[in-house]
């Protein structure tokens, strides 16, 4: 197992293959725009990562969906910020796709998380997320959802964006980085995806230094966009609803579920969260 977040990720080397899991097989037009975002990207030129297409994909197995992928090493030296932030430019900067793209709207999904917890937790016992957790979110969705939904519709600089453009979906094969991982790719204010940086540097100890690298080589600061609080508040709601998830099965995620969730009550910006 490479993964496990919205998707499974098995790796076997020994075929060149990555097996994407999906959690549901009613999850096609979703697993479908990964693929042809894949595709797309590749004709391009542009350094995605490709889809294993000798294969027919995706596979209904046991109420799941399972694509195939090119398997890439791991490689001696991660990549970077600098990889991060030319790859966004040089992405944001490539034509529409010639297939239809979602709107941006991470609301279903959140919400989504949200009715799981609430529907499972009375089977989870003392592991599960507090209703009192459960009802702030929501309130915190419902009261951030228009606001966001009138800067995506209102925003001049919308277009193509990755949805969850951070290091963690970057790899190094040879003498390129690949952006990775497709399942958030969306039309929306290409701001969002320089918001995991930007967070970054708010939550997770990032440098001034280095953000202002990353800023400086893409050519934008979120942070100086006249949407960042909305975008900052939904991008926080959607990592938090995001661990969550783990909280029944994990105490390092309780304990950090319980740190954003403290911080988040308190309207404390500048909170310290850690990456899980």
């Amino acid at each position: 197992m490479l993964r496990i977040g919205e998707n499974a990720l098995f790796a076997s080397p020994v075929q060149n293959l990555v097996y994407r899991v999906a959690r549901s097989d009613g999850l096609t037009d979703k697993v479908e725009k990964e693929l042809a975002t894949a595709r797309w990207l590749v004709a391009q030129g542009f350094p995605g990562l490709p889809p294993r297409d000798e294969f027919p994909q995706p596979v209904s197995a046991e109420g799941r969906l399972v694509t195939f992928w090119e398997y890439v090493a791991p490689a001696p030296r991660d990549p970077g910020l600098f990889d991060l932030a030319v790859l966004l430019r040089d992405l944001h900067a490539l034509p529409q796709p010639d297939f239809p793209l979602p709107e941006l709207n991470p609301f279903p999904l959140m919400r989504d998380r949200l009715r799981e917890a609430g529907a499972d937790g009375p089977a989870r016992g003392d592991g599960a997320v507090g209703e009192k957790d459960l009802e702030f979110l929501a309130a915190s969705c419902e009261d951030s959802e228009a606001a966001f939904h009138d800067l995506v519709e209102s925003d001049p600089a919308v277009g193509f964006v990755h949805g969850d453009a951070h290091r963690g979906n970057l790899l190094r094969r040879g003498d390129r980085v690949l952006l990775i991982d497709y399942e958030a790719v969306a039309r929306g204010p290409r701001m969002w995806d320089l918001l995991p940086t930007a967070t970054a540097a708010a939550r997770f100890g990032l440098g001034p230094a280095e953000y202002g690298e990353f800023c400086a080589v893409y050519g934008a600061d979120v942070t100086q966009h006249s949407g960042y609080r909305i975008l900052r508040t939904v991008r926080e709601l959607g990592m938090t609803t995001w661990l969550m998830q783990n909280v029944p099965h994990s105490p390092a995620a309780a304990a950090e579920f319980t740190l954003r969730m403290d911080s988040l009550r308190r309207g404390d910006d500048a909170a310290r969260w850690h990456a899980l």
